[in-house]
């Protein structure tokens, strides 16, 4: 018994202390802030084609993370800048962060042109003319050919008489747009030159219809491109076409080697020379794939 009358007088002079430090406690309001509310204008940059200006209009908040409509990101900056070299229409969006909670706007930018800066004087113009150009094999003797190195024709080359004799290969054409989409068009005008490695030993045009199917993504088709400045043997740049069946010249010559299966999903040339002819009014550029060591087949192009 007297045991639990100590305890019962420690509680008992325990419960002043306590109802002090409960009372003594002081706990500050503070009033939340409105929601954030996103808003942004863009603004083309005066005298920078392509070029626009991104300023957040938003409300209670404290954070802005830009998404450039796929060319870049930006975060913690009110305002920024965006750059569009292609006409298209891109949605840019801005997400803002507040006190009490996240919100987001979105805008589409319509670019009515290309920049002609981001094209004119470089290779990848020379290529495109910055809008679309067409190529072909130069209808000449040696338009391609096999060799140990670059531009070396000394194991094979085409003749004159091969512009007709091949005019299957001939007549093929190569288009490449300059816009966002990077976009190689190549139509082979429904027929090809049958070969061995294409299981057709006759040497003469066939229809398309004759491919296998496997061989059939050789045909007319549309893919993409990439084109990478200051590369290539030549520092003249590379010029890759992307998807199944791409390819300029033979469907054959691939990347370290000849084709043994079907085709490739994609395959890098490089730029070995980009010339005007004068007399002809027209550009040649002569393109060369690495296929072996060594071993390089060159295709030269003329614009139409």
């Amino acid at each position: 018994m007297k045991r639990t009358k100590n305890n019962m007088m420690r509680v008992l002079f325990a419960l002043p202390f306590m109802a002090t430090l409960f009372f003594s406690c002081k706990y500050d309001v503070v009033d939340l802030k409105p929601k954030p509310a996103a808003s942004f204008t863009a603004t083309p940059l005066a005298g920078v084609p392509n070029k626009y200006v991104l300023t957040s209009t938003s409300q209670n908040s404290f954070r802005y993370d830009w998404d450039k409509a796929g060319t870049g990101y930006v975060q913690g900056k009110e305002v920024d800048t965006v750059y569009f070299p292609y006409m298209g229409n891109y949605t840019v969006k801005l997400f803002v962060y507040g006190q009490s909670g996240v919100d987001s706007a979105s805008k589409v930018i319509t670019v009515a042109a290309n920049d002609p800066a981001a094209c004119v004087g470089t290779q990848l113009g020379f290529i495109t003319s910055c809008t679309q150009k067409k190529w072909k094999l130069d209808p000449t003797a040696t338009a391609y050919k096999v060799g140990p190195g670059p531009n070396d024709g000394s194991w094979w080359s085409s003749g004159a008489g091969d512009v007709t004799g091949r005019s299957c290969e001939f007549n093929d054409e190569y288009t490449f747009v300059f816009s966002a989409a990077r976009t190689f068009n190549y139509d082979n005008k429904g027929d090809f030159f049958g070969d061995g490695y294409l299981g057709d030993n006759t040497g003469t045009c066939q229809p398309s219809s004759n491919y296998t199917a496997v061989q059939a993504p050789w045909g007319t088709g549309s893919f993409t491109y990439v084109f990478t400045a200051n590369a290539g043997v030549n520092g003249l740049g590379q010029l890759k076409v992307i998807g199944l069946g791409a390819h300029i010249g033979l469907q054959k010559v691939r990347n370290g080697s000849e084709v043994i299966t079907g085709p490739a999903t994609e395959i890098t040339y490089d730029v070995l020379a980009a010339t005007h002819d004068v007399p002809g009014n027209y550009d040649v550029l002569t393109l060369g794939v690495a296929i072996g060591a060594p071993g390089w087949w060159t295709f030269r192009l003329r614009s139409f």
